[in-house]
């Protein structure tokens, strides 16, 4: 018994170490545990980030039958860093296919004709998966005087902070105008290069 929760931490550690998420159930919740996100490392680690509104969504078992997928394709307006294409498919895991359902604590779905603002990685098969699961996606939302707010959509996840010498240099905002976040993630990528 004490061999299977020692090797259980060292999985666990292996895991977060590599950068991946591990499901845990934190304070009677599920949640999915990553290694926290600064604005500046997710600019710095983004292939792409964009500006985007949701048009279509597909979801679908893996080529076994042991998970699923939902592929959402974007309507691009705004391309902050790397190649403009007008759309972008982001594949997510989880969805309902065939009355099963696959839940991720921490993966976003995201709404019918809904504007996000993505931090994205390029996934091995070509397609785009979200950077730091819902860490990198802000829901965006307009007043009555259009006035537009980004909304971070990191619900479902257990942050663990970075090391003390890899420290988040300005934590992300759950809730700021949106285009005081586009300045700085522009004055960002120009300082790193696109």
């Amino acid at each position: 018994m004490r061999f299977a929760t020692r090797a259980w931490k060292e999985l666990v550690t292996a895991l977060l170490l590599a950068g991946i998420g591990v499901p845990v159930l934190v304070s009677g919740m599920e949640a999915t545990t990553v290694k926290q996100l600064s604005l500046e490392q997710m600019v710095r680690g983004a292939h792409r980030i964009m500006l985007g509104r949701r048009v279509s969504q597909e979801t679908y078992w893996n080529k076994n039958r042991t998970r699923i997928y939902t592929a959402t394709r974007f309507a691009v307006t705004e391309d902050l860093k790397g190649e403009f294409r007008e759309t972008a498919t982001v594949v997510t895991v989880g969805g309902t296919v065939d009355g099963m359902t696959l839940v991720v604590s921490g993966t976003p779905s995201f709404r019918e004709r809904e504007e996000v603002l993505l931090f994205l990685e390029a996934g091995k098969s070509g397609h785009w998966i979200l950077m730091g699961l819902s860490q990198g996606m802000f829901r965006i939302t307009a007043d009555r005087q259009g006035v537009r707010t980004a909304y971070h959509a990191s619900s479902g996840l257990h942050l663990i902070p970075g090391s003390p010498e890899s420290s988040p240099q300005t934590p992300i905002p759950n809730r700021v105008a949106l285009d005081r976040l586009l300045s700085r993630i522009r004055q960002l990528v120009g300082n790193s290069g696109k």
